[in-house]
């Protein structure tokens, strides 16, 4: 193996990835978040996804013959701007993740919550049941369209002469299950629910399982000029409090909505004319403004318009994009906190990305390159780091990542459990290189360590074997684990470790003596930087194995596997190492937990009381009495800080809530020991600057 080959292996690296999970016996490569291991991922999950869309089409067919004045295309383009023709269950969703109203089914119905109740309503109209409309596709489908024909009939009878693209428009937005009122925003999120639905019957669409027939459709006869050039702008910006809106990127566009005196100031991202908007869903207080989170909007982009203008939500973000070209609409200032992830607010500017966390296919490239202008600008003027965006892999479960990382997800952050989205399908590579100016994302930690070797070293298919099988050459090459094997000697110098590799005369997989090591003496196998080098025997594998290598292996603070991976209380698996365990559980993912909080997690239950880490240890605030930095770390159940004079300790349940909502260890400091006892029936915690007391009486109080 020469150095030329070994670092065309490595270049390599990023393409090639591994899927085993904790349990399987395979060895794990690092976590790949190249384009190419994405592509993969979305592959394997859209083809049972592709299945699943080829049986809607009869559907669709029987929806037309029970109502044929539908216009063919329409319940089609319905399912594509709703769900991307995905049978949405909301239990299987992110639990979580409730910015809007749930919606139900292939045409994604609305069940009240907020917005209409058009699985009830569709049911009583088609002659089914709740359930059924809210379960079963079929059903879905025509209540759908008993919705719809509804819909269609009102707007013919209010407009009988009306070209059909406009008493189309009319239908669907009387169909659209929100915005309820009159409002210039309101008729607008139903208005940009109708664009979207004529669009797609306009292009026609036939991707990935989606069928939707193509139909001319005449946008200037759907809707007034003065709306259609709201409803094509690139970036719309809008008042509440006037009801106002204004379309940027379109050089002569006035306000369209009431005429109240408006002032001129350029808005957050483009020129344009922007109104002091309204705090019925977020807090006019100051935002700094120094990082970027992403989501999902769990819905549709029109729906969260509606939403987020609905005073009883008590959600927002700052900016909401459209799925299908990109759109993006600015509905809170960036210096005001938007309401979008719990207490971080204050310091992020979130972005609502169109459609479901869940879906393979809904990263469309206008969308992404739409997020992508908008963070580049924000970066800009607001002195983010875009080479700060997360480069790894995406996730279907929470997973908290430093604070280093000022461009991230919305389930990578602390106290947002149940959170997940964007999800495992967005591109963070191709994000990271189109915020920075193509430059691609830093390559994922590997499982080979590279050693230098004296002279050609013989192979051996095993570590007792005497028969030769090839040659690992002199010089540079990668070997990946250890183990102990016959012992190799020649005068005073001597080596019984046995190092796994690829030869470069002959198969890979085969042994050599770490005898041929050049920088290291007898019963000695280290890395090139001196790293020892981890056993075969206890190598670890799966998700276990994703983590420990996307940590740096042996360099990681954990250091080399102690024992092999084994089985946890729970279902889930654990493996210890040199200065700690990974701890990995189907629910939550894999998780190091080390130091004072492992010892201290040990000595009160593990995982059998704890649950399982939902993060790895952060850094938390600096004691106010002490200044000394302290750690923490999220289990299912419970929080464990830790600083040098407190130690480390759990605070859980009732005490935990009311801690984190008042201020934290910022407020109170760090807990001097574990909750106990308190009267007949109550329990008590001593923190640093107070005593958090219960009972069912009076609930927690501080003294």
């Amino acid at each position: 193996m020469f150095m030329s080959k070994q670092l065309l292996c490595l270049a390599l690296l990023g393409g090639m990835v591994g899927h085993a999970v904790a349990g399987e016996g395979a060895v794990a490569a690092a976590p790949d978040a190249s384009p190419a291991a994405l592509e993969r991922l979305r592959a394997d999950a859209l083809r049972p996804l592709i299945a699943e869309r080829q049986t809607y089409l009869p559907l669709f067919e029987q929806a037309y013959a029970a109502y044929p004045a539908l216009p063919a295309g329409s319940l089609e383009s319905i399912a594509y701007a709703q769900t991307g023709w995905r049978n949405v269950v909301p239990e299987n969703e992110d639990p979580g993740h409730r910015h809007m109203p749930l919606a139900y089914g292939v045409m994604g119905l609305y069940q009240g919550g907020g917005f209409d109740d058009q699985v009830g309503e569709g049911a009583r109209l088609a002659g089914l049941s709740r359930e059924q409309v809210a379960r079963d596709p079929q059903a879905n489908i025509l209540a759908a369209a008993a919705l719809l024909d509804q819909a269609f009939r009102q707007a013919r009878k209010a407009g009988a002469k009306a070209a059909p693209e406009a008493l189309l428009a009319r239908a669907l937005q009387r169909y659209a299950g929100f915005g309820s009122g009159d409002g210039n925003i309101q008729s607008y999120a139903r208005e940009s629910f109708a664009y979207s639905v004529l669009d797609g019957m306009d292009r026609g669409v036939r991707e990935e399982g989606v069928v939707i027939p193509q139909h001319a459709m005449d946008m200037e006869k759907a809707f007034a000029p003065e709306r259609l050039r709201l409803l094509k702008a690139p970036l719309l910006t809008m008042d509440h409090e006037l009801d106002s809106i204004v379309a940027e990127g379109v050089t002569d566009a006035a306000p369209q909505g009431r005429s109240e005196p408006v002032q001129a100031k350029a808005v957050d991202f483009g020129e344009a004319i922007w109104n002091p908007a309204s705090s019925s869903n977020y807090s006019t207080a100051g935002n700094a403004a120094s990082a970027v989170i992403l989501h999902t909007m769990e819905g549709s982009y029109a729906g969260a318009i509606s939403w987020f203008k609905n005073p009883s939500a008590q959600v927002s973000a700052h900016y909401c994009l459209r799925k299908s070209d990109g759109q993006i609409t600015q509905m809170v200032r960036e210096v005001h906190q938007a309401w979008h992830a719990a207490y971080h607010n204050y310091y992020t500017i979130g972005l609502e990305h169109d459609g479901y966390a869940s879906d393979p296919g809904n990263w469309s490239t206008a969308m992404v390159n739409a997020s992508a202008r908008l963070v580049r600008s924000i970066c800009a003027r607001r002195g983010v780091n875009c080479a700060s965006a997360w480069k790894g892999p995406g996730y279907s479960y929470w997973n908290v990542v430093p604070d280093s990382v000022r461009i991230k997800g919305h389930g990578m952050l602390t106290s947002n459990q149940n959170r997940y989205d964007p999800g495992q399908y967005f591109p963070w590579s191709n994000y990271y290189s189109l915020l920075n100016n193509g430059a691609p994302a830093p390559g994922a930690a590997s499982n080979q360590y590279w050693v230098d070797t004296w002279a050609n070293a013989p192979g051996y298919a095993s570590p007792t074997s005497t028969a030769q099988t090839g040659t690992l050459n002199q010089g540079t090459s990668y070997v990946y684990c250890k183990t102990w094997g016959r012992e190799v000697r020649s005068g005073s110098s001597f080596n019984h470790w046995w190092l796994k590799t690829d030869l470069d005369v002959g198969p890979a997989n085969q042994w050599i003596s770490a005898y041929y090591l050049s920088r290291w003496g007898n019963d000695e196998a280290r890395d090139n930087d001196g790293y020892d080098l981890p056993r075969c025997e206890v190598l670890p594998y799966g998700k276990i194995g994703e983590k420990y290598y996307a940590m740096g292996g042996v360099r990681s603070v954990l250091g080399v596997p102690k024992l092999a991976e084994m089985a946890a209380n729970g279902g889930g698996r654990f493996q210890e190492f040199n200065n700690g365990i990974i701890l990995w559980h189907t629910s939550t993912g894999a998780f190091a937990v080390r130091g004072a909080i492992l010892q201290q997690f040990w000595a009160t239950g593990n995982e059998s009381r704890w649950g399982y880490p939902l993060m790895d240890e952060l850094n938390a605030a600096k004691s106010p009495v002490t200044n000394q930095q302290g750690r923490y770390q999220y289990f299912r159940n419970g929080l464990f800080l830790w600083t040098p004079a407190t130690g480390a300790h759990a605070v859980y349940g009732a005490i935990l809530t009311h801690f984190e909502n008042t201020g934290r260890e910022t407020r109170y400091g760090y807990p001097m020991g574990e909750e106990e006892a308190w009267g007949s029936n109550g329990r008590k915690q001593v923190f640093e600057k107070g005593t958090f007391y219960w009972n069912p009486q009076q609930g927690v109080f501080v003294q």
